[in-house]
């Protein structure tokens, strides 16, 4: 779901939120719609990259590339899902990583604010790679988005589901400032449920 717009390069920021075990889309398909794409959890058929392919020329992009590859889609008349259930995770927080930045010579600075501009262009209708099915003004107006303005509509990270649909970090017991950072304090116990939740997710595909 869409959760806010990064200070220095203005690309939106997404993240995933827990819906409650009873919860029932209510139609023959579980999958909920989503009009977020996760570049770390993504299945399709790859009929799909002929009609529209990975941009090979976003040098040095990371966030931005899933913003892109999501308003692609959508213009090109592509319904996206997300699974009603956790089926894997990864680890976020970065801090105790080091990632090397040098940028001597390499203009990988350059080929960064070179590659936010593509996707900045797509986010007003007028990059390439677009599709004609939808526009994107309707793509940001069913996020609940102003891309121009960088606002979020009140609501807009409920994906259009009922608030109470999700489960808070109350709710599941954990006292963290973010719901995003929740999995710092996961236990042993929390571990073994994600693995069973992944074998039988497995084993029902």
């Amino acid at each position: 779901v869409p959760w806010k717009f990064g200070k220095e390069d203005g690309m939106l920021r997404q993240k995933g939120r827990l819906l409650r075990p009873e919860y029932r889309h209510g139609t023959d398909n579980d999958n909920i719609p989503c009009l977020l794409y996760a570049g770390g959890f993504s299945f399709f058929h790859s009929s799909l990259l002929d009609v529209c392919p990975y941009d090979s020329k976003l040098h040095g992009l990371f966030f931005g590339e899933e913003i892109s590859m999501a308003v692609r889609l959508y213009t090109h008349g592509v319904d996206l899902y997300a699974p009603p259930q956790t089926v894997c995770y990864h680890l976020w927080k970065r801090n105790q990583f080091r990632v090397r930045e040098d940028d001597g010579g390499s203009g990988k600075a350059k080929q960064r604010e070179n590659s936010l501009g593509v996707v900045r262009m797509q986010l007003c209708g007028t990059g390439r790679g677009l599709g004609t099915v939808r526009s994107v003004e309707q793509f940001q107006k069913e996020l609940g988005i102003d891309f121009e303005k960088q606002t979020l509509s009140s609501g807009c990270e409920n994906a259009s589901l009922a608030d109470e649909t999700f489960m808070s970090s109350t709710s599941l017991g954990v006292a963290v400032e973010d719901e995003t950072d929740a999995s710092k304090t996961l236990t042993g116990n929390d571990m073994s449920s994600v693995f069973k939740l992944v074998g039988q997710f497995m084993n029902e595909s």
